[in-house]
């Protein structure tokens, strides 16, 4: 019986094709070099004293399934072939039956090879699909923890972390005797823009002096919204020369910012107590309160200024 399944053939010689066209009712006849250009289909091949080894190579490299019409001449070369690739042959004098049998085996082979290759293919589209839901739950777990970490308007450092990190540097600064600084900066009159401009306009401000405080330190210090209108800054590793420069650079550029709300200008200043570090610090609280003072200081005799105590002052 004719078998109906779609086939590319190759025959050179007229009773060769006509023996592929009785067996094969769908048979399309290509050259070789034509069958070069396709991919995945089943193909019978007649071989011919002309096809070597290197051209029948250069078929199988293709991603085609071949069944071989051969003769015997040909054994040793498709014995050969057959240990790098797969494929199906039979003698040009087999019977019928015989070519339809070993059709049907690479039939099913292709079938099989194609079924696994699109398993395989999903199965690295799972695998990429994984990847990437992991990298972005790393990357969200990081960005979650890091949100943790900041206060949701400024993106500062929140309260909690900063003292956290302050605890770290001056136990730090205790095993190394290293220098680093601490300031406490309060907006002056911060209720003013409020009541008069209202508290988005208020918002603004405080998320304006955020991003002015954070252009004018450097990565490795640490700034905090330490609370309300309240902002503080370690300056790790600096001495207290430094911390001031960079307090005062912030205060120039602050003083360059203009507000404005229904037409009305204004600007903003703020006030600054700070303190060096001091091995008589016994621990957070007290460094705090004393650049608490220090700030006090600054808003009660004047503002828009910078105190400065020191520890051998508070401790004696």
């Amino acid at each position: 019986m004719p078998n109906n399944t779609k086939v590319t053939a190759r025959a050179k010689t007229e009773n060769i094709r006509q023996h592929i066209a009785q067996i094969f009712t769908q048979a399309q006849f290509m050259s070789a070099d034509e069958i070069e250009n396709i991919n995945r289909e089943l193909v019978v091949f007649e071989i011919c004293e002309d096809d070597s080894i290197g051209s029948i190579k250069e078929l199988l490299k293709t991603n085609n399934f071949f069944l071989f019409i051969s003769d015997k001449l040909h054994d040793a070369i498709l014995l050969e072939l057959s240990k790098e690739y797969y494929f199906v042959f039979c003698l040009k004098e087999d019977p019928e039956k015989e070519i339809e049998i070993r059709f049907n085996t690479l039939k099913q082979h292709r079938s099989i090879k194609l079924e696994l290759e699109e398993k395989t293919e999903e199965l690295e589209s799972t695998i990429f699909e994984l990847a990437f839901a992991s990298t972005n739950v790393l990357e969200q777990n990081e960005f979650l923890e890091q949100m943790a970490k900041k206060d949701g308007l400024t993106l500062l450092y929140n309260h909690s972390y900063f003292k956290d990190k302050l605890k770290d540097e001056m136990q730090r600064s205790e095993r190394y005797n290293n220098h680093f600084c601490l300031a406490l900066m309060d907006i002056d009159f911060f209720k003013k823009v409020n009541d008069n401009f209202g508290h988005l306009k208020g918002d603004e401000v405080l998320k304006v002096y955020a991003n002015t405080i954070k252009e004018c330190i450097r990565s490795t210090d640490l700034a905090s919204r330490y609370g309300g209108e309240e902002f503080a800054i370690i300056f790790t590793e600096t001495d207290l020369e430094h911390s001031i420069m960079a307090v005062e650079r912030i205060r120039t550029k602050l003083a360059a910012t203009i507000f404005e709300s229904n037409g009305e200008q204004f600007q903003i200043t703020f006030s600054t107590g700070i303190t060096p570090y001091h091995k008589c610090y016994t621990d957070v609280e007290f460094m705090v309160g004393v650049a608490d003072k220090a700030l006090y200081l600054s808003k009660s005799t004047g503002r828009n200024k910078f105190t400065v105590l020191m520890g051998e002052d508070v401790c004696g």
